[in-house]
């Protein structure tokens, strides 16, 4: 009767002491061994016996206990959330991602007498890019473009985040300006962007950048060189400033104005200036270029731009002004050219585009249906309606585009596109059409 007793109380104080934390389990079992002792019930052996290997086990759970926190803590998560590959300390001091993205453009194309050739395919962008922070505050990129068969270093830069203000970028990254520019390839609602962002846009530079910004604003400047891809063939290299404002009254998750300056001076610092020559495709990427200015050479330019937006629920606008003043050399003619665009959206199934107030631009629609998991997806109609004025001095030529675009979202990273475009050329008796698909995913 002793024996079962004593199994049962020490089965008991076993089960009592897994129930509670390691040191008040080791109190507890001890107080119980004392009293088993006191009554008769084990032996002073049996106590010191008993004793010691509760203490020993309670050590090794303490041990245990501390390697698995210290190995919890030292760990480095691993993830595909979203279709994106992200590793990170889990300190979050050091983390790195990998993707990328891959669109196969297809145009069918009536360029008449225009100077284009028909009908072609490409892939429009294929990039790779590894992106991540490192000892907390600094943060990097690297992205490489290998559409065209050919290898282009997109962003490469280095960046600080440690003063909480503002966030400094040096390296080859886009300058601030335009909201069509500054919004991803992967979130545009067209194929292309307008003619006229084409036409003026500063795109990425090699320089240094400060940008600061709060819940509905943005203010970012920067000054650069001219490029990773330098064309002044030995010359002195060109420079360049300018900065980015936006502002937005509303913005909340699906409804959003948005408003927005920009301005750009560039130095073109090669001996006695540079010839340049303003040439647009009809906005295909596969088309010939059929607007033009007159080529005359330039010691330097200023480009300002305005930008307004909004987003009602499943319906969206957007427009902006870009104007580029061009400072001639002596003996060459001054010029003014513009360009304008002006397009609306709706999402058939209800979605909102998705504004990113802190940013000053447009982020990734995702669908409230999914292919693949019962959805159909997101559907999208938008028309877009695009004026290029490339003519001063009587020189030059100017014209206009009009696009209808269907874009059907099938998972958050993976969109259908296509196109209709309708291109004038003032004073040119032919037109150019097109029919443009494209196919893309970002990974």
């Amino acid at each position: 009767m002793k024996l079962k007793t004593s199994s049962l109380l020490l089965t008991s104080a076993l089960l009592g002491a897994s129930m509670v934390p390691a040191h008040a389990g080791e109190d507890a079992m001890l107080n119980l061994l004392k009293v088993l002792r006191d009554k008769g019930t084990i032996s002073a052996a049996d106590y010191d016996a008993l004793a010691n290997a509760a203490k020993s086990d309670v050590e090794s759970a303490k041990e245990l206990e501390s390697k698995v926190e210290t190995a919890t803590s030292n760990a480095t998560a691993v993830s595909l959330n979203g279709g994106h590959l992200k590793i990170k300390t889990a300190d979050k001091a050091f983390s790195a991602q990998i993707g990328g993205r891959i669109m196969a453009d297809y145009a069918i194309m009536d360029e008449d007498d225009l100077g284009g050739k028909g009908s072609a395919s490409e892939f429009r962008r294929a990039r790779l890019f590894i992106k991540g922070t490192a000892f907390t505050d600094w943060g990097y990129k690297a992205q490489f473009d290998f559409g065209g068969n050919k290898t282009t270093i997109k962003d490469m830069y280095l960046q600080y985040t440690g003063w909480k203000p503002a966030k400094f970028t040096l390296g080859n990254d886009k300058m601030p300006f335009g909201l069509e520019e500054l919004t991803s390839s992967r979130y545009i609602t067209f194929l292309e962007r307008s003619a006229g962002t084409g036409a003026f846009s500063i795109s990425r530079k090699n320089g240094l950048s400060v940008g600061t910004n709060g819940d509905n604003w943005t203010l970012k400047g920067a000054i650069h060189m001219d490029g990773i891809d330098n064309e002044n063939s030995g010359q002195d290299e060109d420079y360049g400033y300018g900065g980015r404002f936006t502002y937005a009254p509303i913005a909340e998750k699906t409804r959003a104005i948005h408003l927005g300056l920009a301005y750009h001076h560039q130095e073109l610092e090669t001996s006695g200036g540079k010839a340049i020559q303003v040439k647009l495709r009809p906005e295909v990427h596969t088309a010939g270029k059929i607007f033009k200015s007159f080529e005359d050479t330039f010691q330097d330019y200023d480009t300002f731009g305005l930008e307004a937006a909004a987003v009602f629920g499943p319906f969206s606008a957007q427009t902006e002004y870009v104007m580029r003043d061009y400072n001639a050399v002596s003996g060459s003619t001054d010029q003014d050219l513009n360009a304008w665009y002006a397009y609306a959206s709706y999402f058939l199934t209800g979605e909102s585009r998705s504004y990113k107030a802190d940013k000053g631009a447009f982020g990734r629609v995702k669908p409230r249906g999914v292919v693949g998991k019962g959805g159909m997806g997101a559907w999208e109609v938008a028309l877009r309606y695009s004026d290029i004025d490339l003519e001063d001095n009587s020189l030059g030529n100017e014209g206009d585009i009009f696009t209808v675009g269907l874009n059907w979202y099938a998972t958050p990273n993976i969109r259908f596109m296509a196109n209709y475009s309708k291109a004038d050329v003032d004073g040119e008796s032919d037109n150019f059409d097109a029919v443009n698909f494209r196919g893309q995913i970002d990974f």
